[in-house]
C-alpha cells in the first residue's frame, strides 16, 4: 500500500491542484456568464439546451441548466468523470503488469506474501489515493459554487464521491486487463478505449434501441444517478452499491486471474517448452541492427490493442451517425462548431467530428509509449542498447520512428473502420478529407512524440510522464477555454490541439502547421541533444 501511494502521490497531487483550481475557474466563468447573459439563468438554459442535445456525445445527461450546481454537473463534472475513470483504468494496468515489468514483484512475493494480499494492498492504494484526489475536486467545485452564490459543499462531496467510485472501477478494468495481456501498455490502451466506449453507450444509451441496455454496464450511468448538484437529485444508495459491486467483482476476476497465471505471463500464454538437446535457438537477427522494428516487435500486441480500440471508437460513432444527423441538421451554428466557415453539412461536420477524435486517442498512446521508455531505463534495456553500441542520438530518433510508424497504424485502421462503418448505414466521406486528417494526425503524433522524448531525456523518471499528461492535458483545456472565456486568441499557440484543428474539412493555416513543425523537428534534435549529455543507466 505505501508503495503504490509514494507511486501515485506526484499525479494525485496534480489532480488536487490542477483539476481543484480548473473546476474553480469554470465555476466562476459560468456563473460570471449566466450573470451578464440577457435573461438571466432561465434565458441562458434555453440557449444552451439545444446545442447540448445536439453534443450529447460528449457529455449527457443536461438537466437543469438553469442553475449553477445543474450547470457545473453537465459542463464539468460528467466530462471529468471520463478522465478520472481513464485515470483509473491506467493505474489499474500499470498495479500489477507494470510491477511485474519493472521487477517490483519478485522480492515481494519471494518473502512468502500471497498473490491476492498484494492486489489487495495496491487497490487499497488507489483507493486512497482516489479519495483524495475526488476530495479536492470536490472543494474545487464547491469553492467555485461559493463564489457563484450557489453554495453547496455537501453535494459536491456526493457527486465526485460517485465519480470516484466509477474510477474504481475504471481500476478494476485496467487490472483484469493487465492479467490478460502481456504488457501494461497494451492493457492501459485496451481499458482505456473500452472505458471511452462505455462513456459513449452512457450518453447515448436512450437511443441505441435494442442495445440500449449496454449503458447498465457503464459505471458512468451510475454515477449519474448520483449527481446531488444537481436539484432533484442526492446520494443514491443503489447506485453506490452497485459502483461498488462492479470494482469489487472486476478486482475480483483481476485477483483470481493473477493467482492463476504464470508470473509475468498473460493469462492464455503457452508454457515454455523445453529446446530439444542441441537443437539452435533462432535469434531474430534482423532486429538487432535496427532498434525501431524491434520496439515496434516487442509492443505489436500493445499496438493492436491500440488499433482496434481506436476503430471501435470510430466505428461506433459512425452507427450513431443517423441517430445525430436528425437533430445536429436543425442548428445553424454546426459550421462554427467545428471550427469552419458557413455552408457545410452537418454531416460533413459530424465526420470532421468524429475524425478529430482520433487526437485524443494518439496523445493517449504518446503517453503510454512514453511511460515505456522511463521503463527501458530503470529496467537497464537502454543500458543494454547503449552497450550494443548503440548512440543515444540514434536511440531517441528510433524511437520516436517506431512511435510514428505505431500512430499511422493505428490512425489507418480508425479510419478504415469509420470508412467500413460510413458505408454499411449508406453514407459516404470524403477521400481528401480522410487523406488530410491522416498526414495531420501523424505530424501530430511525431510533435507529442518529440515532447515526449525531451522530458523523458530530460528528467528520467516516471514524473516524466505525469508531466507530459499535465501538459497534454493542459493543451486540450486551453484550445476549449480560450473560446469559452475570451481569452486572448494568441494562447491557444500553446496548444497542440489547436494546432490540429480540423483537418478533415481543410489544410489548418500556417501558423497551426508552424507549431506542429516545429515542436517534431527540432524538438527530437533537442531531444537527442539532451539525452546524449545523461549517463547510460538510471
Amino acid at each position: 500500500m505505501g508503495e503504490t501511494l509514494r507511486t501515485l502521490r506526484t499525479s494525485a497531487i496534480v489532480w488536487v491542484i490542477g483539476g481543484g483550481l480548473t473546476m474553480y475557474v469554470m465555476a466562476m466563468a459560468i456563473a460570471t456568464e449566466a450573470k451578464d447573459f440577457p435573461g438571466g439563468w432561465r434565458a441562458l438554459a434555453v440557449s444552451v439546451t439545444a446545442g447540448a442535445e445536439a453534443m450529447r456525445i460528449l457529455r449527457w445527461p443536461a438537466e437543469r441548466l438553469d442553475t449553477l450546481g445543474g450547470y457545473v454537473t453537465y459542463h464539468n463534472v460528467i466530462f471529468f468523470n471520463l478522465f478520472l475513470v481513464i485515470y483509473g483504468a491506467v493505474q489499474g494496468a500499470k498495479a500489477i503488469r507494470g510491477a511485474e515489468e519493472r521487477h517490483a514483484l519478485e522480492e515481494v512475493l519471494a518473502t512468502g506474501a500471497r498473490r491476492s494480499r498484494v492486489v489487495r494492498d495496491r487497490t487499497a492504494g488507489f483507493a486512497i489515493a482516489m479519495a483524495a484526489i475526488s476530495t479536492g475536486l470536490a472543494l474545487g467545485v464547491a469553492a467555485g459554487l461559493a463564489g457563484g452564490g450557489e453554495p453547496d459543499v455537501t453535494g459536491s462531496l456526493i457527486t465526485l464521491g460517485a465519480s470516484g467510485l466509477a474510477a474504481m472501477v475504471g481500476y478494476g478494468i485496467g487490472l483484469l486487463a493487465g492479467q490478460l495481456m502481456t504488457s501494461a501498455r497494451s492493457a492501459a490502451g485496451a481499458s482505456s478505449v473500452v472505458v471511452t466506449a462505455l462513456y459513449v453507450i452512457t450518453n447515448m444509451g436512450d437511443e441505441l434501441g435494442p442495445f440500449a441496455f449496454l449503458a447498465y454496464l457503464s459505471p458512468f450511468t451510475y454515477a449519474n444517478y448520483s449527481r446531488a448538484l444537481v436539484p432533484g437529485y442526492g446520494f443514491d444508495p443503489l447506485a453506490g452499491a452497485m459502483l461498488v459491486a462492479m470494482a469489487a467483482a472486476l478486482i475480483g476476476l483481476a485477483t483470481w486471474a493473477f493467482v492463476r497465471r504464470d508470473y509475468a505471463a498473460a493469462l492464455w500464454a503457452r508454457r515454455p517448452t523445453t529446446a530439444p538437446e542441441g537443437g539452435a535457438t533462432k535469434v531474430p537477427t534482423a532486429l538487432l541492427s535496427s532498434v525501431w522494428t524491434a520496439t515496434l516487435r516487442r509492443g505489436r500486441y500493445g499496438l493492436l490493442a491500440w488499433a482496434i480500440g481506436a476503430s471501435t471508437l470510430t466505428a461506433l460513432m459512425a452507427f450513431l451517425q443517423p441517430v445525430v444527423m436528425d437533430v445536429w441538421s436543425a442548428f445553424d451554428f454546426i459550421g462554427a462548431l467545428a471550427g469552419a466557415g458557413p455552408g457545410l453539412t452537418a454531416e460533413t461536420v459530424y465526420w470532421s467530428f468524429t475524425g478529430a477524435l482520433v487526437s485524443p486517442v494518439i496523445a493517449a498512446y504518446v503517453i503510454v509509449q512514453a511511460s515505456g521508455w522511463v521503463a527501458d531505463l530503470a529496467q537497464g534495456r537502454v543500458e543494454i542498447l547503449l552497450a550494443g553500441p548503440v548512440s543515444w542520438t540514434r536511440l531517441v530518433l528510433e524511437r520516436l520512428l517506431a512511435v510514428a510508424v505505431g500512430v499511422l497504424a493505428v490512425t489507418l485502421t480508425s479510419l478504415g473502420a469509420l470508412v467500413a462503418s460510413a458505408a454499411a448505414i449508406g453514407s459516404a466521406v470524403d477521400a481528401a478529407g480522410l487523406g488530410r486528417l491522416t498526414v495531420m494526425t501523424l505530424l501530430f503524433g511525431a510533435a507529442l512524440g518529440a515532447v515526449a522524448a525531451i522530458l523523458v531525456a530530460w528528467l528520467r523518471r516516471g514524473v516524466a510522464v505525469t508531466v507530459l499528461a499535465v501538459v497534454v492535458g493542459t493543451s486540450y483545456l486551453i484550445a476549449y477555454l480560450v473560446p469559452f472565456l475570451n481569452w486572448p486568441d494568441w494562447l491557444n499557440r500553446l496548444s497542440v490541439f489547436w494546432a490540429f484543428g480540423q483537418p478533415y474539412l481543410e489544410w489548418p493555416t500556417t501558423a497551426r502547421l508552424a507549431v506542429l513543425l516545429i515542436l517534431a523537428v527540432p524538438g527530437a534534435a533537442l531531444a537527442a541533444v539532451i539525452a546524449e549529455r545523461t549517463p547510460k543507466v538510471a
